[in-house]
């Protein structure tokens, strides 16, 4: 009897890069199979065929794996938003249409592994501070965005985007448990980004 598919490739050898995409995927399943408490890196190693130590030497910690997770969806977000924008109109109706829509799909595509990856970061102490650092991140990606038409941008306006960022996983974590429709989150996080932008115009 051949062995099953999945089984099969995980015992493959893979190169270094290859195997930490795997087990990235592997963590990902088990996030969005049994929530925040089904992530270890012990359960990661066995679902990926792989042993502890190789599993350890990747990511070191749990917290380590956690933080590989939100960088994996920073990078995806940042690719979604950079091209579109890019060619946008260098207006504040556009560039926040772009940031609202990419930043919502990448929340709706992350489905409910989105909110058990938020639910064990606030769980874990040593976590927090990776979940203020992808805020911070994300912060600094808005504030990026919107540079066309903020040109002279001050250090205060950190604080706005810090709260448009709070906001958008607000509205996307209502969405990815289904208590609002995809549109209902663009269009909110649209609005938000708009009037509280448009005033830094000069």
């Amino acid at each position: 009897m051949s062995q099953p598919e999945s089984t099969s490739r995980s015992r493959k050898r893979l190169s270094r890069s290859d195997r930490r995409v795997q087990m990235l995927d592997v963590a990902q399943t088990l996030i969005e199979e049994g929530g925040a408490d089904a992530l270890t890196l012990a359960a990661v190693a066995e679902r990926a065929g792989v042993s502890k130590p190789m599993a350890y030497d990747h990511f070191e910690t749990r917290t380590g794996l956690l933080l590989a997770l939100l960088e994996d969806a920073d990078r995806h977000y940042e690719g979604v938003a950079r091209a579109r924008i890019a060619a946008a109109p260098e207006t504040v109706d556009a560039i926040a249409e772009i940031v609202a829509e990419a930043y919502v799909a990448c929340a709706l595509e992350a489905g409910p592994a989105a909110a058990a990856l938020t639910a064990a970061i606030e769980a874990n102490g040593d976590a927090r501070d990776i979940g203020r650092a992808s805020r911070d991140l994300h912060a600094r990606q808005f504030a990026e965005a919107f540079a066309p038409v903020l040109p002279n941008i001050g250090p205060e306006a950190h604080l706005i985007f810090v709260g448009l960022v709070a906001a958008a996983n607000a509205l996307c974590a209502e969405l990815t448990s289904a208590r609002i429709a995809e549109r209902a989150a663009t269009q909110t996080l649209t609005h938000l980004m708009k009037t509280s932008i448009a005033p830094l115009v000069s």
